[in-house]
């Protein structure tokens, strides 16, 4: 439609010649403004009535339950009741969502449990094995590692005792043979019973008769029994 003053029509790419083509433009927009507002004003008053007569859902009370569902029904538009299932509907599917997540977490969480506790009895039952495999025939194994220790300890000692009596006998033939080279033999002495012992050319001093004895004599007979017992 062409402007009444300009005679120009409206284009969006050209510019406004006079402010009747402005105000012509903008009248569209108030339309749809107006319209907006208009809705508005009708979904507040249903809302308003709606919450005056109250949802059907919300009434517990099992008598005089279809009456109220009628008597709503007339009171509230059906674009508001069907918004109201719709909205309920979506929370539904939304709980419902939820709790389905839930679910397969807590079953995740399930089977995590019950594979930690399958890896945790095997290992028990590896554990038992091995204190089973440990304790069997214990007592017949200490009794063989005990016997194999006495028996080593009484061969050792079996040797230590023979070489004892090896260095003893040894020892008994060395002083035999240090005796026979000194000269070493029994004498009788005049006018006393007692035997006493020659080595060389005198006599070994006995000690119960030192005292009163020469004393050149004493130190002959202590080398004497030191030759006998040092060699």
């Amino acid at each position: 439609m062409s402007c009444s003053i300009c005679s120009r029509a409206p284009h969006p790419r050209l510019s406004f010649h006079c402010p009747t083509c402005a105000r012509n433009q903008l009248y569209q927009l108030r339309i749809d403004s107006t319209q907006v507002l208009l809705e508005k004003e009708v979904l507040g008053k249903q809302i308003e009535a709606a919450v005056e007569c109250g949802s059907p859902w919300d009434n517990s009370s099992p008598h005089g339950h279809e009456q109220e569902l009628v008597d709503t029904d007339k009171a509230c538009s059906p674009r508001w009741v069907l918004q109201t299932i719709s909205t309920r509907h979506a929370v539904s599917l939304a709980k419902r969502e939820l709790v389905s997540y839930q679910l397969e977490a807590l079953k995740l969480e399930v089977e995590a449990k019950k594979a930690e506790i399958a890896k945790q009895k095997e290992a028990l039952a590896r554990r038992r094995s091995d204190a089973e495999s440990a304790k069997f025939q214990l007592e017949q194994r200490e009794t063989g590692i005990l016997a194999g220790v006495q028996n080593t300890s009484k061969r050792v000692e079996h040797v230590w005792h023979s070489l004892h009596s090896k260095t003893a006998e040894s020892r008994i033939y060395l002083c035999r043979e240090v005796a026979n080279l000194y000269g070493l033999r029994k004498a009788t002495k005049k006018g006393q019973g007692r035997e006493a012992y020659v080595l060389g050319c005198g006599f070994i001093v006995d000690l119960r008769d030192m005292n009163g004895k020469f004393p050149l004599l004493l130190p002959s007979s202590c080398s004497s029994h030191g030759i006998l017992t040092g060699r």
